[in-house]
């Protein structure tokens, strides 16, 4: 479903027809304007009528975030949500990762403190999980396509835990593609940290927290402190917070990896165990009764009891002989973060203010998996001839020349390596500084000039790698890798700690100016134009002995620790340009009638030139409602990842088109499948090797994903109802030519069905000098432009700001509810668009490990009470039922039922003024809810945790005090 400019008043109309079904679930915390948020210790109040023509003008216009336009208006053409200070107060979260994700309009995969490592040399190495960060996903379209900024300039590095909560004046989440006002990645929306315009005085916070398992403690502190002036304000802080890591044998959930098999759920792990599992030959198996494999006349055995010096020590391996790996991941990382912040003005003259913003962050954290799986599929090679092989074969990958008695696998678990712990230092630092003023005493023209520099650099270390070149060499030395017990130190030399290092800089210059052109007989017409130039560069380095050789597909430590170098940069120059004109005022018919036009013009040095434009349109036809839409045209620019990662092996299974092919079909699709014999069986499906990569890497180019987005919404704040405000909003977002790393059998069913496919060059078989002439050796799969995705749905909110009342002589205090939910109708995904088979799948209501869960229904509810020096909030958040797909690990197509979750979250304060101190207490998922299973799709957990709680119920408590 597709829109343009034209179908504008359609739109507005089924926007009115949509209103009658606002009759919704469940909702979202208080939300205050942005010219008057509450102070940190009291509840936002809600927002009534909104100011009229004359006090208007007495108001003083902001900066709205979705628009360029300077304006007294809290409610405009932009469907902005709120959350000031009292909201992340109350929820008592130490960082604003924490709260942000729970937003209704938050959805599909994420990352933060929940997701643990996999390991090193994986793709796009910023946005590895492990690292302690809290990325968003507003629309469920991904991290890449949800902008987060500060006071309207971009984040380097999206990990929205950088940013202390006590620099926060409020939080703006716009949830529709802006990307006429902000550029590239505002998509599925922007998220928008206002910081704090002025602090007097000195505020010390101390905090703490424990799950009621007695575990995943939190606390920390932070101290800020300001000064203000006639002609100045400073403020400035440190925040410092500690996680302790939890590991997942200590919920139920997660102690153990879940398989859903042939529809019955099966306690497993991996069949690489430290007793090993051994190949040998039938005539050694007998002696244990093994069955015997009749394809190969081998059995499998595994080291029983004592030193494993003879073949007495063994049995035959069981199919429950299996590792849980599980148990010694973290279902919360490790992490201590520590942030300053400056945040200064001053006016130079009565027209010219200078200014700064800066900060930075300092966090260590860590994943943790078991130790490494290890044997001859990796190169290790057991000579019959050792002292420590007590079977008289060589174990090895390939056979050996000269040696009937090899080719014989062996696996292992290397326990006595130890742990692999994945540790991350990451430091951020970002400054924005400029000068802005007026043009005169008496001209509405406002002007803006500023310079944004933003430095990240993470180090990754990961222990305990097996290193196989020294693992060889111990074991030829006599390490008995059959009985890691008493090995010795041997082991501990066949390990090697690879450092990863991910840099990224941006620098930025910006002008920009607004004002009033002229007046109409509604009001004046107002313009901003603008234009910036932006320079991004990012650098990944790998240690020498964990590059990946591209021929060999190894390096010296396990293929799956192993990376690849990136390096790139690319440019951006942009002029953009906003007007609002008041097209009617004060008629019958119309309170006012405002249109918006923006336009945005991008060069980019990797994919040239694009200019997107909007339209949007005010309508209040009375003082209490306000109906409003938007189009635009959105694009993203392909990243610094996209275009420059480095190789990233992958092995999926491949079912090979070119199996079993007469001669003249052979010769029909030669692209495809080169080398390959008549008739050849193969193995189908079988696992092959893919280098996931960066377009650049590959000598690809990529272009900017594009699309649309649609708003139509109504608010209405009735004076027959004094306190209450709701709104109703319909969105659409339509994208294509999405980016995305294309899988190895849409690269090889592609080229078999044409020839001149680009993606034939992808394709590297093994040639007629191979023992397996044909066998696909190598794929690339790197990031291409293919796919089309929309998603559509509805959003309503609801606040009430109930009138004061008594029960009989007793004053209960003052309350408020808000209520706030999304609704998404659909997600349709077209991987393939123009291939043959080609289909569109709607995601909405399911979950899968792509695109993560995409529930239909969310929302949040809040109950807020004040009275005198106490306040208490209550809040519900709700994530509908859905369907998992493909959960079976044996059976393909079987989806399975997922339930709903709701949590509940209290928290209660009470402010003692004597000591100019609060102290707060809170619960965190009251009824102790456990997430739903997932089974072998939830990551290493079982369960979705991007989504969904998994530490249960969570006391925290923090005291504040004020000098």
């Amino acid at each position: 479903m597709k829109y343009d400019l034209n179908h504008l008043s359609l739109a507005v109309r089924l926007a009115l027809s949509v209103g009658v079904f606002s009759a919704a679930g469940v909702a979202q915390a208080q939300v205050s304007t942005p010219e008057n948020p509450p102070p940190a210790d009291q509840t936002a109040p809600a927002q009534t009528t909104p100011p009229s023509k004359k006090e208007a003008k007495t108001l003083e216009s902001v900066l709205v975030t979705g628009s360029l336009i300077r304006r007294v208006d809290a409610e405009t053409a932009s469907p902005v949500v709120t959350l000031d200070r009292a909201t992340i107060a109350n929820s008592g979260k130490p960082v604003l990762g924490d709260v942000l994700q729970q937003m209704p309009s938050i959805s599909g995969n994420a990352t933060n403190p929940q997701n643990n490592s996999n390991g090193g040399g994986v793709a796009s190495p910023l946005l590895e999980a492990g690292d302690g960060a809290s990325r968003v996903s507003l629309r469920g379209l991904g991290i890449n396509r949800t902008l987060v900024l500060v006071n309207g300039q971009r984040m380097a590095n999206p990990d929205i835990n950088l940013i202390p909560p006590e620099m926060i004046e409020r939080v703006d989440v716009l949830a529709e593609g802006a990307s006429t006002v902000y550029g590239s990645d505002a998509i599925g929306g922007v998220v928008n940290f206002i910081l704090r315009k002025d602090f007097k005085g000195a505020q010390l916070s101390l905090n703490d927290g424990i799950s009621s398992h007695g575990d995943s403690q939190r606390r920390g502190f932070n101290l800020t402190g300001g000064l203000t002036g006639e002609r100045y304000s400073i403020a400035a802080g440190l925040d410092y917070n500690k996680y302790d890591a939890t590991l997942g044998a200590e919920r139920k959930f997660s102690k153990q990896q879940l398989y859903l098999s042939s529809g019955s759920v099966v306690a497993a792990g991996s069949s690489s165990i430290p007793t090993g599992r051994i190949q040998v030959p039938a005539s050694v198996a007998a002696q244990y009764g093994c069955a015997i494999d009749p394809a190969t006349n081998t059995a499998q055995v595994t080291l029983a009891s004592g030193d494993g010096s003879s073949q007495a020590d063994y049995r035959c391996r069981l199919s429950s002989d299996t590792y849980n790996y599980a148990a010694l991941n973290y279902i919360q990382t490790a992490q201590k973060r520590t942030n300053g912040f400056v945040l200064a003005n001053f006016n130079i003259t009565d027209n010219v203010t200078a200014f700064v913003d800066a900060f930075y962050n300092h966090t260590s954290s860590s994943g943790q998996d078991a130790p490494s799986p290890v044997g001859t599929g990796d190169g290790l090679i057991i000579s019959s001839s050792n002292p420590i092989n007590p079977f008289g074969v060589t174990f090895s990958h390939d056979p050996v020349p000269g040696d009937p008695n090899s080719g014989y696998n062996f696996q292992t678990r290397l326990t006595g390596a130890g742990t692999r712990v994945h540790s991350y230092t990451t430091n951020t630092g970002q400054i924005n500084a400029g000068l802005r003023g007026n043009f005169g005493q008496t001209s509405s023209w406002i002007w803006d000039a500023s310079i944004n520099y933003s430095h990240t650099k993470r180090d990754q270390r990961d222990t305990n790698e097996v290193d196989i070149p020294s693992l060889q060499a111990a074991v030829d030395a006599g390490a008995n890798i059959f009985d890691q017990a008493n090995a010795g130190d041997l082991l501990s030399a066949g390990v090697k700690t690879p450092i990863y290092v991910y840099t990224q800089s941006t620098k930025q210059a910006q002008f920009d100016t607004s004002g009033e052109l002229w007046d109409l007989p509604a009001g004046p017409v107002q313009l901003s134009v603008g234009a910036l130039y932006r320079k991004q560069f990012m650098n990944y380095t790998v240690s020498d002995f964990a590059v990946l050789d591209p021929v060999t597909t190894t390096c010296q430590i396990l293929q799956e620790a192993c990376g690849s170098p990136g390096r790139g940069s690319f440019n951006v120059k942009e002029v953009f340009a906003e007007t609002l004109i008041p097209l009617v005022s004060d008629v019958p018919w119309a309170r006012s009638l405002n249109i918006d036009l923006g336009v945005r013009s991008s060069n980019y040095s990797t994919t040239g030139t694009t200019t997107n434009g909007k339209v949007a349109i005010e309508w209040r036809p009375s003082d209490d409602l306000l109906v409003r839409g938007t189009v635009s045209q959105v694009f993203r620019a392909p990243n610094l990842n996209e275009l420059y990662d480095g190789r990233t092996l992958v092995q999926p299974n491949l079912n090979d088109p070119c199996r079993g092919l007469s001669a003249a079909d052979l010769a029909a699709h030669q692209a495809a499948c080169q080398f390959v014999p008549v008739n050849w069986a193969g193995n189908s499906p079988a696992q092959v090797n893919t280098f996931y990569s960066g377009a650049a890497t590959v000598g690809s180019t990529l272009k900017p994903e594009k699309g649309k987005s649609v708003d139509i919404g109504l608010v209405y704040d009735p004076d027959w109802l004094p306190g209450v405000s709701t709104s109703l909003d319909f969105w659409h977002i339509y994208l294509s030519n999405t980016l995305t790393a294309i899988q190895a059998d849409i690269v090889v069913n592609s080229c078999f069905n044409n020839a001149s496919s680009p993606y034939c060059s992808f394709i590297h078989r093994e040639d007629n000098t191979s023992r397996q002439p044909g066998q696909v050796f190598l794929i690339n799969t790197p990031v291409v432009n293919l796919g089309n995705l929309s998603t559509s749905g509805i959003d309503y909110t609801l606040r009430y700001k109930i009138p004061h009342f008594d029960v009989g002589s007793v004053d209960p205090g003052n309350f408020q509810a808000g209520l706030s939910t999304s609704y998404t109708s659909t997600y349709n995904v077209n991987a393939t668009p123009g291939l043959p088979g080609a289909e569109t799948v709607n995601y909405a209501g399911t979950f899968s490990p792509q695109f993560g869960n995409i529930s239909r229904w969310r929302g949040t509810v809040t109950l807020n009470w004040n009275k005198g020096n106490w306040n208490a909030q209550w809040q519900s958040r709700y994530i509908n039922h859905l369907t998992a797909l493909n959960a079976d690990a044996v059976i393909g197509g079987v989806n399975i039922p997922v339930a709903s979750v709701l949590y509940h979250s209290i928290q209660l304060g009470y402010a003692v003024p004597s000591i100019h101190t609060r102290f707060d207490v809170g619960v965190d998922n009251l009824m102790d809810k456990q997430p739903p299973r997932l089974y072998q799709n939830g990551s290493n957990y079982n369960v979705d945790t991007a989504t969904y709680d998994v530490l249960g119920r969570y006391y925290w408590a923090r005291a504040t005090v004020k000098f």
